[in-house]
């Protein structure tokens, strides 16, 4: 590790617990300072949230007279409704308590809004548990109780942790998902050897790509030196409008890959494992461009990952330049 690279990595680590004062995107860039675009990648009026926590961030500040950070939102997904929900609407017309389930897992703030959608607070009465606490404050704000949320916010997790409310008999567990969830809770919690699990799955919500228009093509080729990705659906929604912007998109993958600025020339920052892995298996992000908080996935972790790789796009461009 760079000498650079540890300094910030120290910055982020210890102004994470200090305050700091909101600095503005649109701050006057100085003759001495390194602006770095980051694009967001989340669905349209969801990375809100995630701009909010960049610009507040404790090492902005420290780092604000020799760095510029312009933030762009470019919403690369858009939900719409599952092949399940019509299904699980359903369910909650003819049990309105879900009594049958000892759980019902919900996995996104997204998934929590349909969840609330379709059912009534007042006459559930099973458990739930939710991967990590955006998801467990949009149940609250819908007003569910959460029961349980594992120590790492990911569904591996989740399967390794979930404690059984029956030992010896048959834990019936209901899982809201995505279309293009992968596999993982129901393989984990119908492997585990304490208990007995049995996972009915209902894909009631979708994450389908937004299509760049030319100047949002034009932006990501010239500009975005970071991209932040809240989940492999926007990893390859991006990838997608990349070949699209480098006109490969009739390529095989293989040729794809070996495209110069295949990954639009960005850093990748991730939320968690599960995206991080997408980046590395796409093969488009060498293992050095993929930047995830290893033991605190989520928003906060997420930012600090930023910070981290804000420095090295910094460090890099110093070292091929010969300064800012």
């Amino acid at each position: 590790m760079s000498s650079f690279k540890k300094r910030l990595q120290d910055l982020v680590e210890v102004s994470s617990t200090d305050s700091a004062t909101v600095i503005g995107t649109d701050a006057p860039t100085q003759s001495n300072t390194f602006t770095v675009t980051i694009a967001l990648t989340r669905e349209d009026g969801k990375n809100d949230k995630l701009q909010e926590a960049i610009m507040k961030h404790p090492t902005k500040k420290i780092l604000e007279s020799s760095m510029n950070l312009k933030v762009i939102e470019m919403p690369c997904i858009q939900h719409a409704d599952g092949p399940g929900l019509d299904a699980f609407r359903q369910l909650a017309q003819d049990d309105p308590s879900f009594a049958k389930y000892q759980y019902v897992i919900i996995t996104s703030p997204e998934s929590a809004n349909v969840f609330g959608s379709v059912v009534n607070p007042n006459t559930f009465a099973s458990k739930i548990a939710a991967v990590g606490k955006a998801t467990k404050v949009a149940l609250s704000k819908q007003g569910f109780q959460v029961d349980f949320v594992p120590s790492k916010a990911d569904g591996e997790t989740l399967g390794d942790e979930l404690p059984p409310l029956r030992e010896m008999g048959l834990n019936n567990i209901l899982y809201s998902a995505s279309v293009k969830a992968a596999n993982t809770i129901q393989d984990k919690l119908e492997k585990r050897k304490d208990a007995s699990f049995r996972v009915h799955r209902l894909n009631t919500y979708d994450t389908v790509p937004v299509i760049f228009t030319q100047e949002q093509l034009t932006t990501a080729m010239d500009n975005v030196q970071v991209a932040c990705f809240g989940s492999p659906t926007a990893v390859d929604a991006w990838i997608g409008n990349i070949d699209r912007a480098l006109g490969i998109q009739e390529l095989d993958e293989e040729e794809r890959k070996k495209t110069p600025g295949s990954n639009g020339n960005a850093i990748a920052v991730c939320i968690g494992t599960t995206t991080a892995k997408r980046c590395l298996e796409s093969g488009r992000w060498h293992a050095q461009d993929i930047y995830y908080p290893v033991k605190n996935p989520g928003l906060e972790g997420w930012v600090d990952s930023c910070f981290t790789a804000f420095g090295d796009v910094m460090e890099r461009s110093f070292w091929s330049t010969g300064g800012f």
